[in-house]
């Protein structure tokens, strides 16, 4: 009887031991300052937009340098009802766009061209080809995720992704096992 009273109390100290150990555990796994893990998400979140706005920026220079001018063409102004049926356009009478430098008066007396189902009638849509071949191409989270299982560091998976470092950060953040 004494051997069964040693060994429950042996079981019990063993048990108290490991409840002990998974507290703490559990105690180590919490952030310890909440204010101080949202005010890095808010950090690294700014730090994203701002990288995102130059990123941005750049973009439009370069598209700038890269689209042609666009020529303008002249835009004529509707005139209501009233004005189609007395011919005459007293805001538009004689004046001059000034964008394109063409005179702004309207030919009333010019029939408007609606569009009808008869244009349209012999017009077929595309169909898809069989011969193509679907490819799937992964997105840019599971590319960042999958080289950050490979053992690359945030800096080398933005340079080989050609993506923002802020980009990878937070995507890992939020992906993080």
């Amino acid at each position: 009887m004494i051997y069964l009273v040693i060994i429950s109390l042996f079981l019990h100290l063993i048990s108290f031991f490991i409840i002990v150990v998974l507290f703490q555990r559990l105690d180590n796994q919490k952030p310890l300052d909440k204010e101080k893990t949202l005010k890095e998400m808010e950090d690294l979140l700014i730090s994203y937009t701002t990288e995102m706005k130059d990123n941005n920026e750049r973009l439009a220079r370069r598209m700038a340098h890269l689209t042609p001018s666009v020529k303008a063409t002249p835009v004529t102004p509707k005139l209501s009802f009233e004005e189609k049926e007395t011919g005459s356009s007293p805001a538009f009478s004689d004046e001059v766009d000034e964008l394109h430098g063409t005179n702004v008066k309207e030919d009333v007396n010019e029939p408007i061209e609606e569009a009808s189902d008869t244009k349209y009638a012999e017009y077929e849509p595309p169909l898809p080809s069989s011969e193509k071949e679907v490819s799937v191409e992964p997105s840019d989270t599971s590319k960042v995720l999958s080289l950050n299982k490979q053992g690359y560091t945030e800096q080398e998976i933005a340079k080989k992704l050609d993506m923002g470092a802020g980009e990878v950060a937070l995507l890992l953040k939020f992906y993080k096992d």
